[in-house]
């Protein structure tokens, strides 16, 4: 969650691929581009984004499209609220004839006139308990709609926190309006004994010091999700705190030695280890990660994946993933309860 990366439409196009989730960036391929005038457009395919961006928007708002710019595959149609408060983008696919995204672009001053008060109310005060030494400030606020792609959130406003702090607050529209919040952290500023925790897990599961570089809170208020992540320069090793509790929850570190999907498949078609087998290599790493005794547990395999369970109501199960080499590179705590 920590990749949150903000027009001539090339511009807009590499801002958009970089600041929006992975999972909401649906930006063609590049392609040669050409501008076209609104007016080009079929009234059908107008109507069409004009019925997106209201839905957005809300019926009494004015606003206009300006500029249209072909992408090939899909139209790019921009513009903006007729008072001045937000810009707007569109992005229609002519091969499928839908509005496969919308993206209104909000000024922070226009926050009182975009969202209704009580979301309001809940947003500001989400974002003024996230930490109490240094409550989230915004600069800007988006409202995003990509009713086809199939990660979530694909209906959400996104708050983008302001000066060196990169952080973000999304409310998820289509959970109820629920709000989790990412925050990226200078290694300064957090808790030396958090900090260390993160650096000795890495070295419990590797075998060598990893320098961590980057640090992150992520918070789900509905799952009642929060922790710590730390990661190393390349993203490639990471370990996840209990921003309540202090104990870690899962580590990973770089362990992919596969070559490709096929070569994963055929590596484990048949279990890598035994139950037993499996047992007694982790047994000792999951005493030390989470302070869980595996003993009288059970061994489910699926891949590279083995999770240690007891069927025993209210028992933490642990997953881990094993390598072609056979190393176990990968550990997370699942609480009874379903959550990490």
């Amino acid at each position: 969650m920590r990749k949150f990366r903000w027009i001539s439409t090339v511009v807009v196009l590499i801002f958009v691929a970089t600041a929006l989730p992975v999972q909401a960036a649906t930006i063609p391929a590049a392609a040669e581009t050409t501008d076209k005038q609104v007016g080009s457009l079929t009234p059908t395919v107008v109507s069409r984004l004009e019925k997106a961006v209201q839905e957005l928007i809300g019926s009494k708002a004015a606003f206009q499209f300006d500029d249209v710019t072909d992408m090939g595959k899909t139209w790019i149609v921009e513009g903006g609220l007729e008072d001045g408060t937000a810009t707007l983008q569109t992005e229609y696919n002519k091969e499928k004839n839908r509005v496969d995204s919308t993206t209104i672009r909000y000024k922070i001053s226009s926050l009182g006139k975009a969202m209704n008060a009580p979301l309001k109310t809940k947003v500001l005060n989400s974002a003024k308990a996230f930490d109490s030494k240094r409550p989230l400030q915004f600069e800007a606020f988006w409202r995003v709609k990509s009713p086809y792609q199939s990660n979530k959130p694909s209906n959400y406003w996104v708050f983008w926190g302001s000066g060196e702090q990169a952080s973000s607050l999304y409310v998820d529209v289509d959970r109820g309006n629920a709000i989790t919040i990412n925050a990226d952290y200078a290694l300064k500023q957090v808790d030396p004994l958090i900090l260390n925790r993160a650096m000795n897990t890495f070295k419990r599961v590797s075998g060598q010091p990893i320098k961590v570089q980057h640090a992150s809170r992520y918070k789900d208020e509905t799952k009642g999700l929060s922790y710590w992540s730390f990661e190393d320069a390349n993203e490639a090793s990471e370990v996840k705190i209990s921003a309540v509790t202090g104990k870690v929850l899962a580590v990973s570190t770089y362990g992919v030695d596969w070559n490709d999907d096929a070569d994963f498949k055929k590596t484990f078609a048949s279990p890598k280890y035994t139950a037993s087998e499996a047992l007694k290599l982790v047994k000792p790493k999951a005493q030390m990660l989470f302070n869980i005794n595996l003993t009288g547990y059970k061994v489910k395999v699926q891949g590279n994946q083995y999770t240690f369970y007891k069927q025993q109501k209210g028992t933490d199960s642990i997953l881990a993933k094993v390598n072609k080499k056979g190393t176990f590179y990968a550990y997370s705590l699942h609480s009874s309860d379903g959550k990490m």
